[in-house]
């Protein structure tokens, strides 16, 4: 599903409240799952010992390679990641299928591609206990949770077909 330019332009505010501190994170996040989006989101969270219930990964940073140590990391730590090809402006039909049973098993999603936007279908499924996590380049880490706001968001972005 192609994320059309308007809606694009829009997603690049902050779809929840920024924080920059690790430990509000930590604190905000206790009671909840999560899905982390961006490798140095999820790498942040297993610093501080908090293993995402679902991780989404490209082993890439402000698309540039990932080290290797980091690389290294995340593939200690998810094994078996599901994989899919996510071309850059989309988020994958074939990803937005299976975002429900991922949400239920948990694990990793390894995206070849882009996997920003792989947060809004996170953000369509996640039931109410879960928090959806990403980074904000030079800014911090949003964190996400559901409400009738965002709803009414992603009905714009999921009904543009």
């Amino acid at each position: 599903m192609r994320i059309p330019p308007k809606i694009k332009q829009a997603l690049k505010k902050p779809l929840g409240r920024v924080h920059r501190s690790l430990e509000e994170i930590k604190q905000l996040s206790h009671g909840h799952k999560l899905v982390a989006v961006g490798d140095v989101c999820v790498l942040a969270l297993l610093g501080l010992g908090i293993f995402p219930h679902v991780a989404v990964f490209d082993f890439r940073y402000m698309r540039r390679a990932l080290d290797l140590e980091k690389r290294k990391i995340l593939m200690r730590m998810y094994p078996k990641p599901w994989a899919f090809k996510n071309p850059r402006g989309t988020v994958s039909n074939a990803l937005i299928k299976k975002v429900p049973e991922i949400l239920k098993r948990g694990g990793a999603v390894k995206i070849d591609g882009e996997e920003d936007l792989t947060a809004l279908a996170f953000m369509k499924y996640a039931p109410a206990d879960t928090h959806v996590i990403y980074g904000q380049p030079h800014e911090g880490i949003v964190l996400v949770r559901k409400d009738k706001k965002l709803d009414k968001i992603l009905r714009k972005v999921f009904d543009t077909r």
